[in-house]
């Protein structure tokens, strides 16, 4: 018990400010895909492609990216924890192996959206999962947009279809 204490203690001294890190390792994943995410707490996307630009009533919004060209051209200049993920990202259409999904929320402040999985679906089909974490306050009239980017990158070969789910809430996003 004591070497199992000693082991947690030592590893949450190690990682302290990887908070990324943690959710990756924490997120179950199928073995042939490797996974990489990071929360970003503002709307890094341009206007048009934001979560506000949707339809009323549709709190959660997908978008998907196979190049850093493409995914550069939706992100705002200043959105410098973005764009640094970006830019470790190897997109498939640029000679990598990996596709960028952009996941975005409307929900109160003072929550944070975490990676849950990432499952098959299908032949070339992937569903991501993320959890609402924190206190919700209650100002529904309000909310803020919530982001979460999610790096997949697929033994099997990119995938085709990503379908995204945030409390029962679901996008669809084509790669």
């Amino acid at each position: 018990m004591y070497r199992r204490a000693l082991v947690v203690g030592a590893l949450a001294v190690a990682t302290a400010g990887c908070t990324d890190r943690l959710h990756d390792l924490a997120a179950s994943t199928p073995r042939d895909l490797a996974v990489a995410s990071r929360y970003v707490d503002d709307d890094p996307l341009v206007p048009a492609e934001s979560v506000r630009a949707q339809p009323p009533g549709l709190p959660t919004h997908a978008l998907a990216f196979r190049s850093s060209t493409g995914a550069k051209r939706a992100i705002l200049g200043d959105a410098e924890r973005t764009l640094s993920f970006v830019d470790a990202t190897p997109f498939v259409d640029d000679g990598g192996d990996a596709v960028l999904v952009v996941l975005q929320r409307l929900a109160p402040p003072g929550l944070d959206v975490r990676l849950g999985s990432v499952s098959r679906i299908g032949d070339r089909a992937l569903r991501v999962t993320a959890d609402e974490i924190g206190h919700r306050p209650g100002d529904e009239d309000d909310p803020a947009v919530h982001t979460l980017l999610v790096r997949l990158a697929d033994g099997r070969g990119q995938p085709e279809r990503v379908v995204v789910s945030v409390e029962g809430d679901r996008a669809g996003v084509t790669v």
